[in-house]
């Protein structure tokens, strides 16, 4: 079974089994094939639903990039697992909820010594601090 994308590998020659084959390919969307089938499908934001929340992935996007060479501990381990779980509800919902801003708020304000240090610390904490209305 070829992947959504993968157009690279060729189809697959009929059984001799007298069996109907199908190759489908570069499909974006629903496909239905044979009788009685029925398809359902679910589409997510896969994007930042506004300017505010794409405005704060890329500061997160930019903020872990640098957190990743500093020396590793349980702060930065923390505050990282809480921005990588923010970065992924943006990416599947468009939006982070507030309690998710909120708690990432607090480690932030935790962390200043680390926000400080990085160069993309501090559009991270306006970012969020804009989200949060703190």
């Amino acid at each position: 079974m070829t992947m959504p994308g993968d157009d690279s590998a060729p189809p697959r020659p009929p059984r001799d089994t007298g069996e109907r084959s199908v190759h489908i390919s570069g499909v974006t969307g629903s496909v239905s094939v044979g009788d009685h089938n029925t398809v359902h499908s679910v589409y997510r934001a896969g994007a930042a639903g506004d300017e505010a929340h794409r405005q704060l992935l890329q500061s997160i996007v930019e903020f872990r990039a640098g957190l990743a060479q500093l020396v590793r501990n349980d702060q930065t381990r923390a505050l990282d697992a809480e921005l990588a779980d923010t970065e992924e509800e943006i990416r599947d919902q468009g939006r982070a909820t507030p309690g998710r801003l909120a708690r990432l708020g607090e480690l932030l304000a935790g962390a200043t010594a680390l926000t400080g240090l990085l160069a993309s610390g501090q559009g991270l904490v306006e970012r969020v601090t804009e989200l949060v209305g703190m």
